[in-house]
C-alpha cells in the first residue's frame, strides 16, 4: 500500500460508537425512510458502501488485504473508471464484505461473491462515470447475463439489509419487473447524466413518466419489505 493511500486512509474518522449505530441502521431506516426509495448496494456499489454505519479497525486498516481488492482490484483502479468513489467507501463496501462473509454461510458467501463480481464488472467496463450503465447501449447477450444475475443477487441485497426477499414478497411476475424496474432507473440515471436519483431536473420529459412510474414501482415493493 502506498504512503498516499495510507495517508487518505488516515485521515478517515470512524467514530467510537458506528459498531452499535450499524446494527441500529436498518430498523432506523425502516421508521424514519418509509414510502422512499432505499437504494441500497443494487444502486451504491461503485460508491462503495452497502450501508453508511460499520466499523473497521483502523489498526488494521494499513496492513490488512481488503475483500473489496478481490472485485476491484485497488482503490486506485476503481478511482480511475468512477470518478465519485471514495476511500471512505471503500472501506465501508470492504467492511460490509466482512459482514457478509460472517452472516452468510460458506456456500452462500462464495456464491454471493461470484455475483457481485459480474455486476462490479459490468460497472468498470459500462458504467459512466457515476457508476449507472445505459443498459440499452451494451450487446444483447451480455444484457441477458447482467439479468440473470441480478435476479439472483437480489435476495443476498435483501438479506444483508435485513429487509423481507422482495421474491417472497413478490410474486414471479412481479419480482421480474422489479428487476427490470430497477434497471430500468439506472438506465435512465445514466442516459441523463444523473450523479443521484434528487436530480430531477435533468431529466428530459420524454423521459420523466417513465422514471416516475420506475420509481412508484420501486416504492411499492419497499413498502411490502418493510
Amino acid at each position: 500500500m502506498n504512503n498516499h493511500l495510507k495517508q487518505e486512509i488516515a485521515n478517515i474518522e470512524i467514530p467510537i460508537e458506528l459498531h452499535e449505530r450499524s446494527k441500529m441502521g436498518v430498523k432506523k431506516a425502516k421508521d424514519e425512510m418509509k414510502g422512499k426509495i432505499i437504494i441500497y448496494i443494487r444502486k451504491r456499489l461503485v460508491a462503495g458502501a452497502f450501508a453508511v454505519s460499520l466499523l473497521i479497525p483502523s489498526g488494521a486498516w494499513a496492513y490488512q488485504t481488503f475483500l473489496a481488492d478481490e472485485l476491484y482490484g485497488s482503490y486506485e483502479n476503481i478511482k480511475k473508471h468512477i470518478s465519485t468513489a471514495t476511500m471512505e467507501g471503500y472501506l465501508l463496501l470492504d467492511a460490509k464484505l466482512s459482514q457478509a462473509k460472517g452472516d452468510l454461510e460458506k456456500d452462500e458467501y462464495l456464491h454471493f461473491k461470484e455475483l457481485l463480481t459480474v455486476i462490479t464488472t459490468s460497472k468498470l467496463e459500462y458504467g459512466n462515470e457515476y457508476g449507472n450503465i445505459d443498459y440499452s447501449q451494451i450487446p444483447m447477450t451480455e444484457l441477458n447475463h447482467i439479468r440473470e444475475v441480478l435476479h439472483k443477487i437480489q435476495p443476498y441485497f435483501d438479506k444483508l439489509n435485513g429487509q423481507k426477499l422482495s421474491e417472497e414478497v413478490l410474486t414471479k411476475k412481479e419480482y421480474e419487473n422489479y428487476i427490470d424496474a430497477l434497471m430500468t432507473y439506472e438506465q435512465i440515471m445514466a442516459q441523463c447524466g444523473m450523479k443521484n436519483s434528487g436530480e430531477i431536473d435533468k431529466i428530459p420529459n420524454n423521459l420523466r413518466d417513465d422514471f416516475a412510474e420506475t420509481e412508484a414501482f420501486i416504492m411499492s415493493v419497499n413498502d411490502k419489505q418493510l
